[in-house]
């Protein structure tokens, strides 16, 4: 018969705290991620419509292609991270979310609005 202890190997308890720790907060900057570019459009749309004089399907339209430019630069953002690691692409693509979005406030005409949204669902 083994002797072996019936409590968990030494070093579980705390592998599975780093984990939490990586995974807890990657949850949350996920969610306010999503948050903050894919619903924020049904929070402004109207808004943004109002003030910038143009009807709500080209608030929408602007959303749109910019998930289409999304698509299609997927796969060379893949490679890209596969080249160079995650790491990088994460950072040019908050400091393009960030310039997104400043341009999203600022803008005033519709092609503005077109590449403020292709900014942020880089």
């Amino acid at each position: 018969m083994s002797s072996a202890p019936l409590a968990e190997p030494n070093g579980t308890a705390s592998r599975l705290t780093t984990k939490l720790a990586v995974v807890v907060p990657l949850g949350v900057t996920q969610t306010l991620a999503w948050a903050s570019s894919y619903y924020l459009l049904a929070i402004l749309a109207e808004p943004i419509a109002r003030d910038m004089h143009v009807p709500l399907a080209a608030v929408f339209a602007a959303f749109s292609g910019s998930l289409l430019i999304s698509a299609v630069i997927g796969p060379h953002v893949g490679k890209t991270i596969d080249k160079f690691g995650g790491r990088l692409v994460l950072m040019l693509s908050n400091v393009c979310f960030a310039l997104g979005l400043a341009l999203l406030a600022a803008t005033a005409s519709w092609p503005l609005l077109f590449l403020a949204w292709a900014l942020i669902l880089e």
